[in-house]
């Protein structure tokens, strides 16, 4: 069993959420909770992988074997979904995956359509590519978040969206989408002729009764239509080796996502990035990956036993995968910047400012 209430000490490793504290909050004497970065120590099986290269003193270029290719097959296996080695494409992360989708299938000025609140890179793959951000809420109803599917067409009809930018578990609120909403959507997009880039690097942390439906397992006629981007790096909290890749069955989108992955020299896996991942996805892996969702689950339940005891005003949604909790401060705080005056001041928290993740966000934070 491993030992996930271990407390590990990060400062003097440049760890990121512990370095950005004083420019972001203005005090380092917050708990900083603001990145999707767990204090959780990485599974020695990988540790001990990367050790054991480095035995070698040699640490040249590397030609990628097809252990990852194999193993990415393996894992995803696990969802009925069917990846072939030839579908893989390897990304520096899933960030920079959906920014070369965005580059690869679409045009200056072309729309990107996204659904708030989310992820705030989200927000900024197409702005940040001369393209064009659109808009599509979704809608809070019986404590989460649901697809408003009569708002989505329209906005897809007067904006011309080019390219669907998907959240999947969504990020922030651990909304772990069904799979008659996943099919709906796809059939939408299809119906549009509206490329669907799928986010799913939260997904191995989902947690029972429900279950992870890879969007392009549905059939293949949408797995033609969707580039799938997934990583180990949240699971097994590898944020640091850049590890990702893109499942794109399609080959004439696989080539024009390579030709934009070739325009800016990203070819494959850093070293020790290949390792890590070789190493995460294997039986250890899911053995490992049980124990987390097990535990994480356990921290939420913690986490809102105490809002319910201490802070009862306060709407903690209850996640359905992955280790963030979306927390509504709208019956105590007005104003933004009186919330977050108190959590920093008063509470010594420093989490992310709610409507970074789009306008309907305010007075949430996670």
């Amino acid at each position: 069993m491993v030992d996930f209430n271990q407390t590990i000490d990060r400062l003097g490793t440049d760890a990121e959420k512990y370095e950005l504290r004083q420019a972001l909050f203005g005090t380092d004497k917050v708990l900083p909770m603001w990145v999707a970065d767990q204090d959780l120590a990485t599974p020695d099986f990988i540790v001990q992988a990367l050790q054991k290269r480095l035995t070698h003193p040699i640490l040249g270029y590397t030609l990628m074997s097809d252990r990852l290719s194999q193993a990415i097959i393996n894992w995803q296996a696990q969802y009925h979904y069917a990846v072939q080695a030839s579908e893989i494409v390897y990304t520096h992360n899933v960030a920079n995956g959906f920014h070369l989708a965005v580059q690869a299938f679409t045009e200056p000025g072309d729309a990107v359509l996204v659904q708030t609140p989310v992820y705030p890179p989200f927000l900024k793959a197409a702005p940040s590519n001369q393209r064009k951000t659109v808009t599509a809420p979704l809608q809070w109803q019986d404590g989460n978040y649901h697809i408003d599917f009569e708002a989505l067409e329209s906005v897809i009809v007067e904006q011309q969206v080019k390219l669907l930018l998907f959240c999947h578990p969504q990020n922030l609120s651990g909304r772990v989408w069904q799979k008659s909403e996943l099919l709906k959507l796809a059939e939408l997009c299809l119906k549009h002729q509206i490329w669907v880039v799928s986010d799913e690097i939260h997904a191995d942390m989902t947690f029972a009764p429900h279950q992870h439906v890879p969007m392009a397992s549905l059939s293949p006629e949408i797995a033609q239509n969707t580039i799938t981007l997934s990583s180990p790096g949240k699971t097994f909290n590898l944020g640091g080796l850049q590890t990702g890749y893109a499942v794109i069955a399609n080959s004439k989108l696989r080539r024009r996502y390579i030709q934009a992955c070739q325009a800016v020299s990203i070819l494959e896996p850093n070293l020790m990035a290949n390792i890590a991942m070789e190493a995460a996805y294997t039986p250890k892996g899911k053995t490992y990956r049980d124990e987390l969702v097990a535990f994480l689950q356990s921290n939420i339940q913690r986490v809102t036993e105490f809002f319910q005891q201490h802070y009862p005003q306060v709407g903690v949604v209850q996640p359905q995968a992955s280790f963030l909790i979306w927390l509504d401060f709208s019956a105590l705080f007005s104003e933004q910047t009186a919330l977050k005056s108190w959590l920093i001041n008063e509470a010594g928290l420093g989490l992310n400012d709610g409507e970074t993740f789009g306008k309907t966000a305010q007075a949430l934070c996670a």
